[in-house]
């Protein structure tokens, strides 16, 4: 990889500043005044494009060595997430049927005092003595017996697109532009207009 060299430095910051006083004391009132300008803002696209072209030759090497490194332990990395997303939905398919389990013995444990309750109330309508309820031992929930930690997190999933409030929905600007450069100059909503730009050759 090159190094930077100093003077290289100071020799581009001499010549940018050189361009920016020129830029700065030039006035435009004339054709003749707009001619030089044009000069001064080519010469100001190919130095900047010079000074691109020296930032590539320093980073492209380090770009192009990040990017085999990254490749290398992305792929390493691979298999071991691949286990992590199997054994993961393993662990949370396990919690859901024993979710289900809980519910459904706390629904007949539930049933079952509610069975038990009648019975007591209707010996008490008719003059019995009735004791106190016996009350059913409950089933633990999961998360006092898990050793899986969970974090609850909100996700949103779009059921009917027509109803969403318009602060939510993004304009695609990627999509119109490409369809104006394909010729589309009508979309519902929107104005497609031209506007003059400078070009710098």
């Amino acid at each position: 990889m090159p190094k930077i060299k100093k003077q290289e430095l100071v020799e581009i910051e001499n010549s940018n500043n050189d361009i920016a006083i020129q830029a700065e004391n030039q006035w435009i009132v004339s054709q003749a005044d707009v001619d030089k300008a044009n000069i001064i803002l080519r010469n100001i696209t190919k130095q900047m494009k010079a000074i691109e072209k020296k930032r590539k030759s320093f980073t492209q090497p380090l770009n192009q060595s990040l990017g085999e490194i990254n490749s290398t332990f992305k792929e390493l990395v691979k298999p071991l997430e691949i286990a992590k997303d199997i054994l993961t939905q393993k662990v949370m398919d396990w919690r859901d049927t024993e979710k289900q389990k809980i519910q459904a013995e706390q629904e007949r444990i539930r049933k079952e005092e509610e069975r038990r309750r009648k019975i007591q109330e209707a010996h008490k309508e008719k003059g019995h003595e009735v004791s106190e309820p016996i009350v059913m031992a409950k089933p633990k929930p999961l998360k006092e017996t898990d050793t899986t930690h969970i974090r609850k997190v909100w996700e949103f999933e779009i059921i009917e697109m027509a109803k969403i409030p318009h602060e939510y929905l993004m304009v695609n600007k990627s999509f119109i532009r490409e369809a104006i450069r394909d010729g589309v100059r009508i979309i519902p909503g929107i104005r497609i207009y031209q506007e003059e730009r400078m070009v710098i050759k």
